[in-house]
């Protein structure tokens, strides 16, 4: 989308609008249409229902009027009172002959009950009054006789096929009377196949008409197989309208519909229903004269009421003029926004580019128009400010580089004099002392943290022996590295006066004198002088060793054990006195270890945890027996493996001996 530039999506924006508009106007539309469809559907079949029923209503009305009047006829009723009677038979012919002319089939049948004898006459038929045959009560086919001597009603209808006469009708059956009593029948036929082009036809696919009596029975259909023949005991089967339907719920419909239309006036029911698995439409119309109601079925997903031909192209020159309008808003999109747009861009990369003479040609008074002179606006301020800035930097320039000279200097000398107290700090340290007095006995690992520190270690000879120690002040850097100067002096003053002989004694006098040397506001909580010792003595004869600690324990390991000697709980200078005591030990068979709190706190591993006394511990048991100066760098590069990238956090010293007797 991106790489489209605005007219691209200008065009997919309008493009994506049409598009949603017309799939909403499509659905729409399709609803509409699905809609409309259905109302002329409904309005077609109620047409088409009326129509067929003025069909049927005037030549059955004809019909029934010649039947009625034929059987009510005097000489027709008194010949059948009396069938052999010669006079009365004359007299019967007479009249059956002209009414024979004037039915529309020119067919005519008539029963007397006297003899059971049928006669019938047609244009295939000449009248005769010789019987086609005698109905029997041992013939099912004659059935219809009998069901239609015994009904209340003057008449019915029904479609039969005569077997005897090998016809089948749609027959118009009378009763005849004579004075109340049931003497015969008399009545006349429609060929089927005529009624059935007449009144089933449709000149639309999809649409069925047909017709059912008062039981759902089926009439008359465009199928001969659904017609209900000579069935007057209302078993219809197959042969019924609610057999077409695929459930109940329609069945109910059109239970409803036939009842609501018995009720109105000449006026078409309508229901949709389900029919071969799809949804049809059902309009009825009640046939009153003979208990008949007209169908209309209309098969919504075959019937086509609506002019597709007009439709499609409709729908074409509509997809045409949205085309048509796509290019005529790209080429106004083009000419009124992309190229002042364009314009704009070139000179904002001007500009990105360090290019500030840049102005714009305002064409109207438009957005676009107070764009581009607010962009020349902007372009020129921008020119302003940037000459304005260019000035102020230079002047800015000359002035930092001033300072930085000036801190230049200034750290050069603060380095300077770090580096030349880290150079004292050393000299105070007694390495010389021991390597010549202790040699291959002991091992020192002393690392600050920073250029000066807090830590150093101790040593002290005497003719009687030597003292060795470590010291950890607090803080570290500068002000830690001016607590072991205080520390170193407080140290020298108290082997004066006590001796190294009593490592306890010492750190007394220790504490005692640091106290001294410092006023009540440096020894009191707001400056922190306090320092962590451990001192051991270790006689001439290397027979006894005497230890005692501020803060600072002894450990000892064999090789197999390691052994913790705890110091005093209180540091020396703490705001309360601490009470230190001594603690004789052996001197051969062991390797001795003190060592700060740095080595022990420094943080390191996958939690970033500290070393640890259990780890400082394994550590001493796994390399007691190497060369101490293995030992150290043992020490070292577990401490290094340990940290990872983890920065040193404190001072560290870590002080080790042997000695055998």
């Amino acid at each position: 989308m991106a790489r489209w530039g605005l007219r691209g999506k200008s065009l997919f924006a309008l493009a994506v609008t049409c598009f949603l508009a017309l799939l909403f106007t499509t659905f729409m539309g399709w609803l509409l249409l699905k809609e409309g469809k259905l109302y002329s559907a409904k309005n077609y079949a109620k047409s088409f229902t009326e129509l067929n029923y003025q069909k049927i209503l005037t030549p059955i009305s004809r019909e029934l009027a010649l039947a009625e009047r034929f059987a009510d006829t005097s000489t027709v009723r008194e010949w059948m009172q009396d069938p052999t009677n010669s006079e009365k038979k004359a007299a019967f012919v007479e009249d059956a002959k002209g009414f024979l002319g004037v039915f529309q089939d020119h067919s005519m049948f008539f029963v007397t009950d006297a003899t059971k004898d049928y006669y019938f006459a047609d244009a295939n038929n000449p009248f005769s009054m010789t019987p086609k045959y005698r109905i029997s009560h041992a013939s099912p086919r004659d059935d219809w006789y009998f069901h239609t001597r015994q009904q209340l009603a003057p008449f019915n209808i029904n479609v039969d096929e005569d077997e005897h006469l090998k016809v089948t009708k749609i027959w118009v059956n009378y009763l005849v009377k004579n004075k109340g009593v049931f003497v015969g029948l008399a009545g006349t036929g429609f060929d089927l196949s005529h009624f059935l082009d007449e009144y089933t036809s449709t000149p639309v696919a999809g649409v069925h008409p047909f017709i059912i009596n008062a039981n759902g029975g089926i009439e008359a259909h465009q199928d001969k197989d659904l017609i209900a023949f000579d069935t007057l005991d209302g078993n219809y089967g197959a042969r019924s309208i609610f057999a077409l339907l695929d459930d109940n719920a329609s069945k109910q419909k059109v239970k409803q519909a036939m009842e609501k239309a018995r009720g109105l006036d000449a006026n078409v029911v309508s229901v949709m229903v389900q029919q071969k698995g799809t949804q049809q439409l059902m309009s009825f119309m009640y046939f009153p004269l003979l208990d008949w109601y007209v169908v209309t079925n209309v098969d919504l997903n075959n019937v086509n009421l609506l002019n597709m031909k007009v439709l499609l192209p409709t729908a074409s020159v509509f997809v045409i003029l949205l085309i048509f309008l796509l290019a005529v808003f790209g080429f106004a999109v083009e000419r009124l926004v992309i190229s002042p747009i364009r314009h704009l861009q070139s000179s904002a990369k001007a500009m990105e580019g360090g290019s500030y003479d840049v102005s714009l040609p305002v064409t109207g008074n438009d957005e676009i128009g107070d764009l581009s002179r607010t962009f020349n606006n902007m372009a020129k301020q921008v020119r302003n400010h940037t000459e304005e800035l260019e000035r102020k930097v230079t002047e800015r320039t000359t002035q930092l580089q001033a300072t930085h000279q000036e801190m230049a200097e200034a750290h050069r000398k603060i380095g300077a004099s770090i580096d030349y107290a880290s150079l004292i700090q050393k000299a105070i340290l007694p390495d010389r002392q021991m390597k010549q007095f202790l040699g291959e006995h002991h091992s020192v690992v002393w690392r600050p943290r920073d250029v000066v520190g807090g830590d150093f270690y101790v040593f002290k000879h005497s003719d009687d022996g030597c003292l060795l120690g470590i010291v950890d002040c607090a803080g570290h850097g500068v002000p830690g590295a001016l607590m072991t100067m205080l520390m170193r002096a407080a140290i020298d003053h108290a082997t004066t006066e006590v001796g190294i002989q009593d490592p306890a004694a010492l750190l007394h006098s220790i504490d005692s004198t640091l106290r001294s040397m410092l006023n009540e506001d440096a020894s009191g909580d707001r400056v922190a002088t306090n320092a962590d010792v451990g001192l051991v003595y270790i006689s001439k004869d290397n027979k006894n060793m005497r230890f005692s600690g501020a803060k600072i324990g002894l450990y000892a390991s064999n090789g197999e054990d390691v052994v913790k000697f705890k110091p005093s709980r209180r540091a020396l200078g703490d705001r309360r006195l601490g009470e230190y005591v001594n603690v004789d030990l052996p001197v051969s068979g062991w390797t001795y270890y003190m060592t700060t709190d740095g080595f022990l706190d420094q943080a390191g591993g996958e939690k970033k945890f500290g070393f640890g006394n259990r780890r400082f511990e394994s550590l001493l048991q796994e390399n007691a027996e190497l060369p101490l100066n293995d030992q150290a760098s043992a020490f070292v590069e577990a401490l290094k493996t340990y940290m990872g990238d983890q920065p040193q956090r404190d001072d560290i010293t870590l002080l080790s001996f042997r000695f055998d007797q």
